[in-house]
């Protein structure tokens, strides 16, 4: 992308449409990853009084509540980083990322049928996978399937 001064009228046009996208449009993630990332999610936590099959639906729409928030919080060019594995976060500023958005999302973003601290893990999850997937050398599989730990402490 050329420098702002150098841009067409139609790549600020497209740089407009995206920003002011329609909800339906907002999302960065693939269908596949979301599935992903809601299993992987089921993993960790337990939706009270429900069945696995609603419970796996439930987590597919706080996978999207997240990736909505993080949407509209960082800029694409930042969140397009999920897709190349040569540029990227360095660890610092994932880490610092991770940290500072899933504390905003946590004040932003509320899960009623979950308990605070069982929505306070999803949100910081689904942000800490997707921001270690724009991490140098990483992609979204790699972020998803590494360690709990590796992802919670970063």
């Amino acid at each position: 992308m050329p420098k702002i001064v150098d841009l067409t009228d139609e790549q600020f046009k497209q740089l407009l449409d995206e920003y002011y996208a329609p909800p339906g449009k907002r999302s960065k993630m693939t269908q596949n990853e979301v599935k992903a990332l809601a299993e992987r999610l089921n993993d960790l936590i337990n939706v009270p009084i429900i069945g696995e099959t609603t419970e796996e639906k439930i987590l597919i729409k706080v996978v999207l509540k997240v990736d909505g928030f993080l949407y509209d919080s960082l800029p694409n060019e930042i969140y397009g980083l999920v897709r190349s594995v040569d540029k990227g976060l360095s660890d610092d500023e994932a880490t610092r990322l991770i940290s500072r958005l899933s504390g905003l999302a946590n004040q932003k973003i509320d899960i009623p049928y979950l308990l605070e601290s069982a929505e306070f893990i999803a949100i910081r999850f689904v942000i800490g996978v997707i921001i270690n997937a724009a991490r140098k050398g990483w992609d979204f599989y790699r972020a998803k399937d590494a360690d709990q730990s590796e992802l919670m402490a970063a």
